[in-house]
């Protein structure tokens, strides 16, 4: 059995799957209105897996492009709690 392509779940709008290269920009359009509130922090992460495993099922890890977007949002993630982290340091007065 041939494995199902984020194009055939998507429909037209799976045309830049074909590259392989999605984007956070993408998810609109991937998740429609089961969209999450969309916070980069490990939290956010969570989400945007469930979200992504409700629409694709429990094999959307193997769909081309979600990893080079898992990537992605694991890169703002980790800038966006660096940051928080940045935000605690108190200096000497």
């Amino acid at each position: 059995m041939k494995k199902t392509t984020i194009n055939e779940l998507m429909g037209s709008g799976g045309d830049k799957a074909k590259t392989g290269k999605l984007t956070v920009a993408d998810l609109p359009s991937l998740l429609g209105e089961r969209m999450p509130k969309l916070e980069f922090t490990p939290i956010g992460r969570m989400r945007l897996a469930t979200a992504l495993r409700n629409r694709f099922g429990d094999n959307y890890k193997h769909l081309a492009g979600i990893e080079d977007l898992m990537r992605e949002f694991d890169r703002e993630a980790e800038f966006n709690v660096k940051k928080a982290e940045m935000k605690l340091i108190k200096g000497k007065r």
